[in-house]
Parts: structure tokens; sequence; C-alpha cells
């Protein structure tokens, strides 16, 4: 809190523009701890964690978990973990992911680096139990941002593994019946580019949420819709101005009932991650999720050009 309150009076003093970039940075970092700070615990309470968002997320049509911008990971990884949170539509399974410290693949004395990994937990008698790591990537390769399908048959996350298009890649794994992961699939070059495609999240109709940094858009990161069921994929559609800005754009929120969605973003003050709230159709008109691309895009409000 000093921090930032004398980063204020510095910049209102001498002028953001005249500083060194390593002041903006640590300011930055200063400002994103702030955020974390205020909506997650800092501790590794993970039952705590999962039981609190899944009662913040309980009677939305799908599990939307609001998550924290991608440049800040890093920052946010010195406090034990990624807040990232996903629970399956009957509340019994929860997917996480936690940033870890490990030796690097080469380099005796080289630092350890910071990979993200994926566990699962169970909900037994009303308590969170039997938390297991899942072998979802190689050693070495971070898998991070799971979220589950509302029948709870298949996990997406974000990697950075072997295979990827760019620097993070979003896949899908089928969930077995005794809670194993088949093999991690790529949803190649309609979702995925050369630079980051990350923060999956899933709406009704399996329409899968994402943002994406390797697409034209309005800059930063960018939210993008794609269609995905019977095992085809649709043409990736950016959701447009209404919802994308001109800083990075991180995850959606639905409540179709009320025609609102919630926008996590930095387009506030000095990259102060905040939520936004936007409408995409008329409080009277029903949520619908057509296979049709051009119907999909007539209800996101978007133009084919974008």
């Amino acid at each position: 809190e000093a921090a930032a309150f004398w980063y204020d009076k510095l910049f209102e003093t001498v002028g953001e523009a005249a500083l060194p970039a390593s002041y903006k940075e640590r300011y930055e970092h200063t400002m994103a701890y702030l955020a974390y700070k205020d909506t997650q615990k800092t501790n590794k309470d993970w039952v705590g964690h999962i039981i609190d968002d899944y009662k913040s997320n309980k009677g939305r049509s799908a599990t939307l978990v609001s998550e924290v911008q991608e440049a800040f990971d890093d920052t946010m990884s010195k406090n034990g973990f990624n807040p990232s949170v996903a629970i399956t539509e009957n509340g019994k399974v929860a997917f996480f992911s936690q940033a870890v410290k490990q030796k690097p693949a080469y380099g005796i004395f080289s630092k350890k680096e910071i990979v993200h990994e994926i566990y699962r937990a169970e909900q037994i008698d009303g308590k969170w139990k039997n938390f297991k790591k899942l072998a979802i990537c190689p050693s070495h390769y971070s898998a991070k941002h799971p979220t589950v399908s509302a029948d709870g048959t298949q996990l997406f996350f974000a990697s950075n593994m072997p295979g990827s298009y760019g620097k993070y890649d979003i896949y899908m794994a089928k969930i077995n019946r005794d809670g194993s992961l088949g093999t991690a699939k790529n949803l190649g070059p309609k979702v995925n580019t050369k630079k980051d495609d990350v923060y999956p999240s899933l709406a009704e109709d399996g329409l899968l949420l994402f943002a994406s940094n390797g697409r034209k858009g309005y800059g930063g990161l960018d939210l993008f819709a794609v269609s995905v069921s019977n095992n085809r994929i649709s043409k990736s559609i950016n959701l447009g101005e209404r919802i994308n800005s001109q800083h990075d754009d991180y995850s959606l929120a639905l409540v179709p009932e009320q025609g609102m969605g919630y926008v996590m973003s930095n387009r506030g003050k000095r990259n102060v991650i905040g939520q936004f709230a936007v409408t995409y159709a008329k409080r009277d008109e029903q949520w619908k999720v057509e296979k049709d691309e051009d119907q999909l895009m007539k209800i996101l409000l978007v133009d084919k050009e974008t």
C-alpha cells in the first residue's frame, strides 16, 4: 500500500513518461499484488479456496471463473499458486492449477523455473479429498487455466507443451469414468496461434471462450468464441468492440437470464485489473448458440470482418 502511494506521488511530480521502464514494471507488480490480495487468500488453503469459488459460482449455467491477467502470473506464483478453479456441474470434482518452482531440465547451476500444474480433488461427504496432480503434460512444461464441460467428460486447459503452435495453446483431454485423463489434444489452428491462447471457459451449447493476442483484434489480449461440439470446431470469432478493448481482456462470464456479461480486463486506471459489465442481447431474448457460424456472429453482435 505504501509503495502504491509513493509511486502515484512520483508519477504526479515528474510524469510517467519520464521514468525508466524498471519503475513502471515495479509499479505494475505492486498493483498486481494489491489486486490479488483483495480477491484471494495468501495461504495454501486449497479446500477453502475451492469451496469459496464453488459458492460464488453455484447456480450459473457453466463453471466460469474469473482470473487475473497473464502478465502477472509470475508475480502471483510467488504467493504459492495461480488461482484457477473449475468445478463439475454436480459440484463433486474440482480442477485447479498451482504454480511451483522446479529445477530446469538443463543447467546444473540454473535458477529454479516456475511451472504450472493442474490438480484434481473430489468432494466426499461434504469435504474435499483425494488431491492429485494430473500428468497432463511433460515435465518442465506448464498446464493451467482448467475448465470442465458441463457433463464432466472434457477438460480444457492452456499449455506450452511440445507440439504447441505458439507460446501457450489450448488443449482438450477426455475425462474417463475413473477420473483418469485421456491424451491431451491440441485444438488446432482454428483456435491456437503463434502467440498466447489462454483462459478457456465454457458457455452453453459447446461455446468455448478464450483470450488470444495472436489474431487480429483491438489490442493486447482479445476475447474470442468458437463452437466445439460433435468433434468439430468452427472458426474463431472476435467478440467485438462491445466486449474487447485496446488493453488486455482475459475472461468473460455470461449471465444469460439477465442478458449480461462480465469482462475481466486491465482497461482501467494504470492497468489495474477489474470487472466490467456488458450487455450482449436484449433482456427479453433467450441466449442460444447455434452451430451455424453466421448465426453465431449475429448473436455475438460482431461483424464478419472481425
